[in-house]
């Protein structure tokens, strides 16, 4: 995949993602005859959890997996486009990623009718094994390293990829983030709360914002929550589940700093960490390694 000029970046309306509301509702023997009739998949399926989408995991008798997604009605077309070209553009560079399998007409997605008459788009992949790193109890300075040369890692494979897709105003990129406090600050009432919100807010503007012109930007994944990071190998009760094996649910990706990856995944490793300034550390000694 070669990179694409960037679009243009004026929007009249921020785009939000896709509401739950219209989420698909396809049962486990639906996908199975959909995974054949335009994947050419004969599999069993079982499903997966998801918010926006519905996903289910294709288990086939010689022990392939892969996982077909039912794209909510809602979602824009060209985003999935993006998604699966920049799934293809990592093939070529890191390991990582899951693998966008093509239709029987070679082509990367189709359009099926649930049984309320809507449309929605069908895609499938290739599973990554393991567990999500919310549920590693046990974070070791070894895994957050290793997550953040992945995190640096996954910024490389992405410095050359672009999609007029994700030139978009969207609600989750951070850089609409100190927009979107002055539109909803009123709504805390909490005086305390609120406090310390401004004081933030106050060092945010004096320290960072003067800064953030001078930042790169970038196609990133901008969403590197600890549901969207797979973890596996070792059999040693130190070293299971230890290592990053994968990055799912590029959903979210847009043209953005390109240090917001590492950003968004501080922030989760931060959330329940008994040093989180440490946890942190880790994490960006390992970016930097790989940058």
């Amino acid at each position: 995949m070669t990179a694409m000029e960037p679009a243009a970046t004026a929007r009249s309306l921020r785009s939000r993602a896709p509401s739950p509301s219209d989420a698909p509702a396809f049962g486990a023997e639906d996908a199975s005859r959909v995974a054949l009739e335009i994947f050419g998949i004969e599999a069993r399926a079982r499903t997966l959890t998801s918010e926006r989408d519905q996903n289910f995991l294709l288990e086939a008798e010689r022990g392939e997996r892969f996982v077909i997604k039912f794209a909510n009605c809602g979602e824009n077309p060209a985003m999935l486009a993006a998604q699966q070209a920049a799934l293809d553009h990592l093939a070529q560079r890191v390991d990582f990623c899951p693998r966008v399998i093509r239709t029987a007409n070679h082509g990367t997605s189709a359009e099926v009718e649930g049984l309320d008459g809507r449309r929605h788009m069908v895609w499938a992949v290739t599973h990554l094994p393991g567990e999500v790193l919310a549920d590693v109890r046990r974070r070791s300075p070894e895994l957050l390293e290793g997550f953040g040369r992945t995190i640096g890692a996954l910024r490389r494979g992405l410095s050359d990829f672009d999609h007029p897709a994700i030139h978009r105003d969207f609600y989750w990129d951070l850089a609409n983030g100190r927009q979107v406090i002055d539109e909803y600050r009123h709504l805390i009432d909490d005086g305390a709360l609120g406090a310390a919100i401004d004081r933030i807010i106050k060092r945010f503007d004096s320290g960072a914002a003067p800064r953030l012109a001078s930042l790169k930007r970038a196609a990133i994944h901008n969403d590197l929550n600890d549901h969207n990071v797979i973890m596996g190998g070792g059999d040693g009760p130190w070293s299971r589940s230890q290592t990053v094996t994968g990055i799912i649910d590029f959903g979210d990706m847009v043209h953005g700093y390109a240090v917001a990856d590492l950003a968004v995944a501080a922030a989760y490793v931060a959330l329940g960490a008994a040093d989180p300034l440490a946890s942190v550390a880790d994490l960006v000694r390992g970016h930097h390694v790989e940058m």
